[in-house]
């Protein structure tokens, strides 16, 4: 698959540049979740990435198994979380055979599920490994983040030994955004250039709560996050909306 191969690429670029989500998010949870969220219990990171959330949920005591589909993100997920255990699992077909008491998925990775039967999929599977009463806590762009936020954006950064350029489009007729990174990382005396396209999609509050619903999840409840607010009902101008779920 493609995308896979382009998320290979871009995992030594996101281990330096895209830390601060994941090591930002873990009190957001852990408020979300309240008395769901016992100390030390076996935490499930689903599109763990590169594992900044993995490593601060080691840290504080939990338990946790992340998968994701890039083995090269669980090659640097094993270092910056070594306490944690790690699976190459791509989310639309993952069955661990395992209960646990919690799932998060964070930094828009569900995003990246392209289609409304995959993510239900997804929800399945999360249902399925998690036991009863368990939790289940997601974040996911919405429409108005695409409109406003994903219309050809563009940068670059240098910095010693690498170079990189952004590239964000969003198509608003097939509801479809486009990352796109070209990275030059020296490589001795050499660069070497590294491709990445990834693609995430939008789905509405509507369609997201009834898919959650079929998967077997009840008392969900929506979350808008603002760094001087803090969490609140979301609205028209929310560009990220968290999700949690209880599994009945």
């Amino acid at each position: 698959m493609k995308q896979r191969a382009d998320y290979d690429n871009f995992a030594w670029l996101y281990d330096l540049e895209w830390t601060d989500f994941g090591n930002g998010v873990f009190p957001l949870l852990k408020q979300i979740s309240g008395k769901n969220l016992p100390d030390g219990v076996e935490v499930l990171d689903l599109c763990c990435g590169t594992g900044q959330l993995a490593k601060i949920l080691t840290e504080k005591g939990y338990k946790v198994t992340g998968i994701d589909a890039s083995g090269e993100m669980l090659r640097y997920a094993r270092k910056n979380a070594p306490e944690a255990r790690f699976l190459k699992r791509d989310a639309r077909s993952f069955k661990l055979g395992h209960k646990y008491q919690a799932a998060f998925s964070t930094f828009d990775a569900l995003n990246h599920i392209m289609r409304l039967a995959e993510l239900r999929q997804v929800f399945k599977n999360v249902s399925d490994c998690l036991v009863g009463g368990g939790i289940f806590i997601f974040d996911m762009n919405t429409k108005w983040e695409f409109d406003n936020h994903w219309n050809s954006r563009e940068r670059s950064t240098e910095k010693p030994g690498y170079f990189y350029t952004e590239k964000m489009e969003y198509s608003p007729e097939h509801r479809l955004g486009q990352f796109r990174c070209v990275l030059f990382r020296q490589v001795g005396k050499n660069w070497k250039r590294y491709d990445t396209t990834l693609y995430e999609t939008y789905y509405s509050t509507s369609s997201v709560l009834s898919a959650l619903k079929k998967a077997g999840f009840n008392d969900i409840r929506t979350y808008a996050y603002d760094r001087q607010e803090g969490i609140r009902p979301p609205d028209n101008n929310t560009a990220r909306i968290f999700y949690a779920a209880r599994k009945d």
